[in-house]
């Protein structure tokens, strides 16, 4: 047993990539159904699949997204930071998986998709200084670590703004002016 034994070990080197928020909308009416390729989803838990294949790959045509940063932002009246950036995409099933519908016609139901967006570019727009502070010196050139070469937001939603303090125009500027992308995609 304490012999001399070779081993193989692969280390996986991430120096760059993508930063990317996600935010998924979770207003009561992703809770209705529709019919897919496995039988009758909801569009939440259509939008929850499509981006478990997003991050993780699927084995066929998508490859998975490991060299990104990603993080999670879910909304329906109020936008919540689920997931802060990160390269530890393990965490991010487990975080899907506790993603529920806001209660019909509940305190919290409503979509604030202006919020969501404005909330994402923030996070993003201090991804560079976070990372920093998490490699330990403020001080320190973060880019000798990672480097972001580019800031997105992925928008999952089936519906128009109808809650919150910004509008989606309003976001938006705010993400044209920290020089973020957003992929809007309608369920």
């Amino acid at each position: 047993i304490a012999r001399p034994r070779a081993g193989q070990e692969e280390v996986l080197e991430v120096n760059s990539g993508i930063a990317i928020e996600i935010v998924v909308d979770r207003s009561s009416s992703m809770g209705a159904q529709f019919k897919s390729n496995a039988g009758s989803i909801t569009r939440l838990g259509a939008a929850k699949e499509s981006l478990s294949e997003f991050v993780f790959g699927n084995q066929k045509s998508l490859t998975g997204r490991e060299n990104d940063l990603i993080g999670l932002i879910t909304f329906s009246r109020y936008a919540d930071t689920i997931l802060p950036l990160t390269l530890s995409h393990g965490s991010l099933k487990g975080f899907l998986d506790t993603i529920v519908l806001s209660e019909q016609g509940g305190s919290e139901d409503g979509t604030a998709i202006g919020d969501a967006i404005a909330l994402a570019a923030a996070r993003l727009s201090t991804a560079e200084k976070d990372l920093a502070n998490k490699f330990g010196d403020t001080k320190q050139d973060y880019s000798n670590d990672y480097e972001i070469e580019s800031k997105i937001i992925i928008l999952l939603t089936d519906g128009r703004n109808t809650a919150g303090n910004r509008t989606p125009l309003e976001a938006a500027e705010l993400a044209k002016k920290w020089d973020i992308t957003i992929y809007a995609i309608g369920i």
